[in-house]
């Protein structure tokens, strides 16, 4: 029962959203939208956090680090990079803020701030934008995950755009409606006025409804709906200046908004190189707990090489590697027998490691095992850092034994 339970509330999420766009999209052109207040609500509580989740579940890297290529899963790095989301983040939060405040007090609001809120939504716009285009590469990558969720990445800042625009002509048209009938009743009262002998003519009157030159030139441009627009678009300049300008001060940089986007690895607009990725080579459990376990504790140096495949080594991992190389060398019989034994438990033993916790107990559990190698290594091998420093180079250390 919760298993169907579950998998109705999954449907629900992934279904759900690819109905509200479709509202969203036919609303776009329609004088009276379709359920407009219910798909508003349902884009911004449900796009968000089904955003956040998804961006979380793909637990994409930093440009910085390798991948690791496996056949269960494929990782990605960021299209964001993580030093600059900050920036991204407080950019988005601003114009969501903006577009509740202009949709909720459409009528209300004093020109000022609307066309404060109509440049912050101009803001999420050209996010949105650029989000999608930085993704876009991707979305049909061959790959088991990026498809599914890179498609769903892109669906809130879409309906963001279709949204945005949707109310921006609906509130628009209502200012301009309304400056114009405020003008048209100004130029009746001076009529009459005019009429009495006691004032100035209507035509003259009509370019100075402000004593202020630059007030009246704003009138007159809000008097037209191109003039909002291009009012807003002067006015997000400053607006970005501002936020920036305040992250700055909290530790983002200047052009943060544009290093978010150009300091990542193998997406639209990047600009950086990431290291080569990792095949995730199983087959040592050694080399899994040296890749899966905490980094803290099991403390992965390098890269290395095994069977010409790329993998993630630490000390714990190098050291028994030397050791079998040791007896290798020494005595190859007893060398034999335990690779046999360790081929028929070792390999096994390895597709059990599947979390960080299962990788840290076999660590913790290996570190006798280690310290005896060590004993071993360092009674028989004149130089044993060398023959550890050695391991998954692809190099191989100098043989100097005692009785050489």
């Amino acid at each position: 029962m919760l298993g169907f339970i579950a998998g109705v509330i999954i449907l629900l999420l992934y279904t759900v959203p690819l109905f509200i766009t479709l509202f969203n999209i036919a609303n776009l052109t329609e004088e009276k939208p379709i359920l407009e207040r219910l798909t508003d609500v349902s884009t911004f509580v449900l796009g968000i956090p089904l955003t956040v989740l998804l961006f979380l579940f793909w637990g994409a890297k930093e440009y910085t680090e390798p991948i690791i290529l496996n056949y269960d899963n494929f990782e990605f790095h960021t299209p964001i990079s993580y030093k600059h989301m900050p920036t991204v983040l407080v950019i988005a939060a601003v114009a969501i803020i903006g577009y509740w405040i202009l949709r909720l007090k459409k009528e209300k609001l004093p020109p000022l701030i609307t066309v404060l809120c109509i440049s912050s939504m101009y803001l999420g716009i050209a996010l949105g934008i650029i989000f999608n285009i930085q993704i876009f590469k991707n979305i049909l990558a061959a790959s088991t995950y990026l498809p599914f969720e890179g498609f769903y990445l892109t669906l809130f800042p879409l309906n963001y755009i279709l949204c945005s625009i949707r109310l921006m002509k609906q509130v628009i048209t209502i200012k301009v409606n309304n400056q114009a009938r405020e003008e048209g009743n100004f130029c009746g009262d001076e009529l009459d006025t005019d009429r009495q002998g006691l004032g100035t003519s209507s035509k003259e009157k009509d370019k100075s409804i402000y004593e202020n030159r630059f007030l009246n030139y704003c009138y007159r441009l809000l008097l037209k709906s191109t003039g909002w627009y291009t009012a807003a678009f002067v006015l997000m300049i400053p607006l970005l200046g501002i936020l920036l300008t305040i992250l700055v001060i909290f530790g983002q940089s200047p052009d943060s908004v544009i290093k978010a986007f150009t300091e990542t690895s193998d997406w639209t607009l990047s600009q950086e190189i990431s290291p080569p990725p990792i095949e995730d080579y199983s087959g040592h459990y050694l080399c899994t707990v040296a890749l899966k376990g905490h980094k803290k504790l099991v403390k992965p140096t390098r890269i290395g090489i095994r069977h010409g495949v790329k993998i993630i080594v630490n000390r714990q991992l190098c050291v028994a590697n030397a050791f079998e190389q040791l007896i290798q060398e020494r005595l190859p019989k007893l060398h034999k027998l335990i690779r046999h034994i360790y081929d028929k438990y070792g390999y096994p033993l390895s597709k059990h490691i599947t979390t960080k916790w299962r990788a840290d107990l076999v660590y913790i559990l290996m570190k006798p095992l280690e310290w005896f190698f060590l004993i071993i290594l360092y009674s028989f091998d004149i130089k044993p850092e060398n023959r550890i420093a050695m391991q998954y180079t692809g190099k191989t250390a100098i043989k100097v034994y005692p009785n050489q």
